[in-house]
Parts: C-alpha cells; sequence; structure tokens
C-alpha cells in the first residue's frame, strides 16, 4: 500500500548564504523560511576528530568542563511567554576536543549529544546562541533534538552552528519542573572558507548493512556482544547485504570517515541497560568513554553516528553492559581530496531545524502512516529554492555573478521523530526514510520505537528519482500505525 505527498513550495526570500523556502503538503501553508549560516564557497568540508567528551554535567567524578549553576540543569515548563527559553545553558566549544579555537573557522559542530537521568518527560533543543528559539514571540515552530521520559539516557546526533559568544544554547523543556544532565561528545566539525586545511566531503548511499551479529554479515560468526566487550569493523571496502552491495564504502585511504546508523537489539533474556562506543582506534585502556548510542533494557534502539575511520580502514565498536546484538548500516562515508573547484559532497547546514513536514497537522493530511505501507514525498521544489552566495538588494555585477540558485544536491541530513503508535499486538515498530523509486527496500532502519512514544533519530537521506521527480523520498512502517515529524538540519550538495 503507497500513497503520493507532493510538497509544493512557497519561496522565501534570500538569508545569509543557501535560502530554503518552506515546504507544504499540496493546499498547505507555509511552514515557514530556513537558511543556511555562512558562506559555503570553500567551506562546508568535515574534519574528524578523535571522539572526545567536551560537556558532562553531571557531578563529581564524570564532571567535565560544566557551566554555572554546575551539576543538572533545570528545565522550562509551563504556558508563558518566556517559558520556551527558561531551561536554556550555554556552552562554549571551542578549542576543546580539539576544536579550532576560532568561531569563524567552524560552520558546525558534529557531536552526540545525550540527555541523562531526566525527572520528567520532555525535549532537548539545540541551536546557536542567540537564535530566537520558537519565534521572536516564543509562540512558533519548535524543533527538539531529543525527546525523552523519566530516567532515561537519550542520544542523537547533532550538527550545530557556534553564535553568539563563540556559545552554543541547550534548552531543556519538561511537562514540570525537573532537571536533566547533558552529554556532550565531539567526533568533528564542519569548517568555513577560512580554515585554512581541507576536510572531506560527504557521498549519500542507499542505507546499507554491513553487521548483524544475529546472523550476517558478522566477522564473529554469530557471536553476539557481551559486556565490556569490543568487536573490530572493517569499513573501507566493505559489502552490504540484501540487496548486495560490492564496495558501499571504497577501499580507498581517501575515505576519511563513516556515516552508520547503530542499532542496539538490546532484548535478550536478562538485558542490561548499556550504551555502544565507536572509535577509529583499537579500543583498551579508557575503553567507553564516549558513547555512540544508548539503550535501556528490553528495547531495540537506533542511533545514527559519524565515526573517524582508523588507519587500519576499520572503525571499533565497545559494548558497555549485557549481552546484546549489534546492527550497523551504512549511511554515506567522507571522502577526501574531492575538486576544490566543485561542491560535491559539500554540507551546508542550516543556522537553526527547519520543519519540513509533521503528518499529525491538517497541512500533512492530519494522517499516521498504517502497518506495511510507503508514502512518497517529494522535495522538488524544495531543492529548486536553494540560493548559494545569495545578493543583497540592491546588489553588483559581482556579487550576482556568484550568486547560485538551486544547485545540485544529493539529500539532507535531517532529525526523523517517530510520534504516538497505535499497535493492537502491543509490538514495536520501525520506520525508513530510503530514496524514492526504488525496486528493492533494503533492510535498514531510521528510527525504532515502542508504543505511545516519541522517538527521534538523525538520518541522512538521499533523494531519488520515480521517472517524474529526481528530488523524492519514501516513508515507510512496519507495523501498527505512527505519525512521524522531519527536520531538515543540513543538505548535501552534489556537483
Amino acid at each position: 500500500m503507497g500513497s503520493k505527498k507532493w510538497l509544493q513550495q512557497t519561496f522565501g526570500a534570500a538569508l545569509v548564504c543557501a535560502s530554503l523556502g518552506s515546504v507544504t503538503a499540496v493546499g498547505g501553508q507555509s511552514a515557514g523560511v530556513a537558511s543556511a549560516q555562512t558562506s559555503i564557497d570553500a567551506g562546508g568540508e568535515f574534519h574528524p576528530l578523535t571522539p572526545t567528551r567536551i560537556l558532562d554535567t553531571r557531578p563529581g567524578a564524570e564532571s567535565i568542563n560544566d557551566v554555572a549553576p554546575k551539576g543538572p540543569k533545570a528545565a522550562g515548563f509551563g504556558t508563558g511567554t518566556t517559558s520556551i527559553t527558561d531551561g536554556e545553558f550555554n556552552f562554549n566549544p571551542l578549542g576543546r576536543g580539539k576544536l579550532p579555537t576560532q568561531a569563524d573557522h567552524i560552520l558546525a559542530v558534529v557531536a552526540t549529544v545525550t540527555v541523562v537521568d531526566p525527572t520528567r518527560n520532555g525535549y532537548l533543543a539545540v541551536y546557536p546562541k542567540g537564535f530566537a528559539f520558537g519565534g521572536p514571540d516564543g509562540k512558533g515552530d519548535v524543533s527538539s533534538l531529543i525527546n525523552y521520559s523519566p530516567g532515561q539516557a537519550v542520544p542523537n546526533l547533532a550538527i550545530v552552528g557556534v553564535g553568539d559568544d563563540n556559545s552554543i544554547t541547550f534548552n531543556l523543556f519538561m511537562d514540570g519542573a525537573g532537571t536533566a544532565n547533558v552529554v556532550v561528545d565531539v567526533v568533528g566539525f564542519i569548517s568555513t572558507s577560512k580554515y585554512g586545511t581541507a576536510g572531506s566531503r560527504l557521498v549519500i548511499r542507499t542505507p546499507g548493512r554491513i553487521l548483524d551479529t544475529r546472523t550476517s554479515p558478522n566477522p564473529r560468526k554469530g557471536q553476539s556482544m557481551g559486556p565490556k566487550d569490543s568487536l573490530s569493523l572493517q569499513i573501507r571496502g566493505a559489502d552490504a547485504v540484501e540487496p548486495k552491495v560490492t564496495d558501499i564504502v571504497p577501499n580507498d585511504p581517501s575515505i576519511t570517515a563513516v556515516m552508520v546508523n547503530l542499532t542496539l537489539v538490546n532484548n535478550k533474556a536478562g538485558s542490561k541497560a548499556t550504551y555502544i562506543t565507536a572509535t577509529p582506534d583499537p579500543l583498551g585502556k579508557g575503553a567507553g568513554s564516549t558513547s555512540n548510542s544508548n539503550a535501556a533494557a528490553g528495547i531495540v534502539k537506533a542511533n545514527t553516528a559519524i565515526v573517524p575511520i582508523g588507519n587500519d580502514g576499520k572503525i571499533h565498536l565497545y559494548n558497555h553492559a549485557g549481552d546484546m546484538d549489534l546492527l550497523v548500516d551504512v549511511l554515506g562515508y567522507f571522502e577526501s581530496g574531492v575538486n576544490a573547484s566543485t561542491n560535491r559532497g559539500r554540507v551546508v547546514p542550516l543556522q537553526a531545524p527547519f520543519r519540513a513536514f509533521d503528518t499529525r497537522l491538517a497541512e500533512f493530511d492530519d494522517a499516521p502512516l498504517q502497518a506495511g505501507s510507503t508514502e512518497e514525498w517529494s522535495f522538488e521544489n524544495f531543492a529548486a529554492s536553494v540560493v548559494l552566495n545569495p545578493c543583497p538588494t540592491p546588489t553588483t555585477t559581482e556579487c550576482a555573478a556568484n550568486e547560485k540558485k538551486g544547485p545540485s544536491q544529493q539529500g539532507f541530513i535531517g532529525d526523523l521523530i517517530a510520534v504516538g503508535l497505535q499497535n493492537p499486538s502491543g509490538s514495536g515498530s520501525y520506520l525508513q526514510l530510503v530514496p524514492g523509486g526504488l525496486t528493492t527496500r533494503p533492510l535498514a532502519s531510521n528510527v525504532n520505537f515502542g508504543l505511545g512514544e516519541a522517538v527521534p533519530n538523525m538520518s541522512l537521506v538521499k533523494y531519488g528519482d520515480n521517472g517524474a521527480d529526481k528530488h523524492v523520498i519514501e516513508a515507510f512502517n512496519a507495523f501498527g500505525s505512527v505519525d512521524y515529524i522531519l527536520d531538515v538540519y543540513a543538505i548535501v550538495l552534489a556537483d
């Protein structure tokens, strides 16, 4: 069963560097305008770093670079016009974890952000300091990076710019007075044109599975991961299965990092809450000092990670506690040495998350996706609205010559949020976002979730071609019925 949803475009004025007009369902209302943060003429390249914990607000021995008032951070709550930002606190990441010390060298910080031990239900939003969260009056649309319930440890990948005072704002909001801790593990950054060293460009792939410890492929032949167990996984030259893809990541030393979806199948008898660490180096002393994904006992949890690749062409994975299975799906990879005169693979982060759609709303048909069903979303006009190096009005001949409208794009990086699963059987489900027009749907899931939950996961999505449209993605829900939301955080350019 399938359906199509064609997203019309309302064009907005060019802002700063790249203007993305709003996307709406047919006959719907404008969803607003998002913009890129700065010029990407020679920027938008990724620089992998050894994963390093640069912030941990938990008190005692675990505290790292905490900000006042130290310890668990108080959340905003209530319905007042100012309460939406009452849970803000700011953090300056410059120079930490080998990030550059100059803010104008960083287009965006790339990090795994984890909310730990929240006392109530709520969300965490992350954005450059100075951004008007919720709009000038605080009553506009908001985008959350992480949704959580009491006592959980919930991670997500963040791609966020540095704002006023060289800082990033973290904003906790709950359904009542409460607190939570925030942990940040940096894995790299996206550079501006002012940074003097070339980085790597992103190549998006149709998702492909390269590890499944339950069956295959598995270098340990069906062996699961035990407590404090580690596993080395070949990335360069790796082949994917179902469908088979040879060298889904090229066997080439120019490949510096991989973007993967890590799915923790933590539902064995006697399972324990755990986390996975993924690093470029073999894990020995200090194993588990950062985390890429967390899973409570008895659940299946997916989280996207960007992992630098070691000199041996591998990444190394560590399980903290209990017996669990691990799935690894390749979403894309970063390649160095790309011709500097092209835009291929440049990542253009948005100034703030852009709400592409929310299936709970009338303008998107207010219809959850049913079990075993697919629906297509067209981003044709969305992609056409992008403007690189936009000029002010009035402009100059030189500026106009550098402006580029509708540059070629591979796809985008966006936060997919599953909301309110209903399933009479009581079982959970999963969602996929894949290129439109595929004849075979891959094994990979983007987000796994249980009944009634709001579960996010950052996703790398490649545009597909269905014959009539070259910017189509397809959503699939496995079981029950579920609504879903997509917030776009960055676009990925093609040639």
